[in-house]
């Protein structure tokens, strides 16, 4: 975000973009969730939804298992990913 506030989104690449929709949809779903209560698992199947903004490949620090089991292709727009 403060790379945005400094030279503005017009200026960041599809990725920068893809990891701001990630950070305000996270933040919004999952830190800004109020009173609602979520069991653990509906927790988790959201986080993946979430992941779905960001592109498979840029998701390092997650095995290639977990990723191939649980990656969203739907995104949080309700399309599919392009990224399979």
């Amino acid at each position: 975000r403060k790379l945005m506030a400094i030279v503005g989104e017009d200026a960041l690449s599809e990725l920068d973009r893809k990891y701001l929709r990630f950070t305000e949809a996270f933040e919004k779903a999952m830190i800004g969730q109020g009173t609602k209560r979520r069991t653990i698992e509906e927790t988790l199947d959201l986080g993946w939804k979430l992941l779905g903004i960001i592109p498979p490949e840029e998701l390092t620090r997650v095995t290639k298992d977990l990723i191939d089991r649980y990656y969203s292709r739907i995104m949080e727009d309700g399309n599919e990913t392009p990224f399979f």
